[in-house]
């Protein structure tokens, strides 16, 4: 993963809070562990959310309202995120804090007009598939600017440590960590085994199987 995305989850994340409970990962064998920390991956989000759900691991994106007040919204962490939250509670015994994107960061309002290179890319007001947002960001990397999971990772990683890009410095940022970008994130699984040449047509079944394993490993830890 490129650097700048690796730093973006730290940030992400940030320092691991509440108390310290006997890590998890003690009450399996080495093989186990070593099939959790591999096959994690194959988990899908509901999946993920069910074993967070039950231990108070965050995986909602929260926000500071008007008030100051930190609400919790309807978005999710990317995956990646996740499974690093249940890796490193597992490990450590630890849970890591939310995710927040402070006010500053955040627009509700409307622009009445199509954005330009100079206004600043606002959570809420930045959409995925938006037409006058993928006109302008194609123009502004010769275009080759697609939505997806590199621009989240780059405008989140900016969000969460309350800085907002504007659309010239998103656009110069989505390139580098596109260029970057050597391979599929491990947390993509379907697209990691396809490029190792195992995704084939039995590929549901094969997520099934190592899902159905690792969740089996899960519902020893207490």
């Amino acid at each position: 993963m490129p650097e700048n995305l690796q730093a973006g989850r730290d940030r992400w994340n940030g320092s691991s809070i509440g108390p310290r409970l006997k890590p998890a990962m003690v009450a399996l064998t080495r093989g186990e562990r070593k099939q959790l920390r591999e096959d994690i991956y194959y988990l899908n989000m509901g999946e993920l959310r069910r074993f967070c759900e039950a231990r108070a691991i965050p995986y909602r994106i929260h926000v500071e309202s008007g008030d100051g007040r930190i609400v919790r919204t309807r978005d999710a962490d990317r995956k990646g995120v996740v499974i690093d939250r249940i890796l490193h509670f597992i490990s450590t015994g630890l849970i890591k804090p939310k995710t927040i994107f402070r006010q500053s960061v955040i627009s509700t309002e409307r622009q009445g007009r199509p954005p330009v290179e100079s206004d600043r890319v606002l959570y809420r007001r930045y959409r995925n598939h938006d037409p006058e947002i993928l006109k302008l960001m194609k123009r502004l990397t010769p275009g080759k600017f697609n939505f997806g999971a590199i621009a989240q990772e780059v405008l989140r990683a900016h969000w969460s440590r309350n800085a907002a890009p504007t659309y010239r410095e998103f656009a110069n940022l989505w390139e580098k960590a596109t260029a970057e970008h050597s391979g599929p994130n491990p947390e993509w699984a379907f697209l990691s085994d396809l490029a190792k040449g195992s995704g084939g047509p039995d590929w549901k079944k094969l997520r099934t199987q190592k899902a159905a394993a690792v969740i089996a490993i899960l519902k020893k830890i207490s």
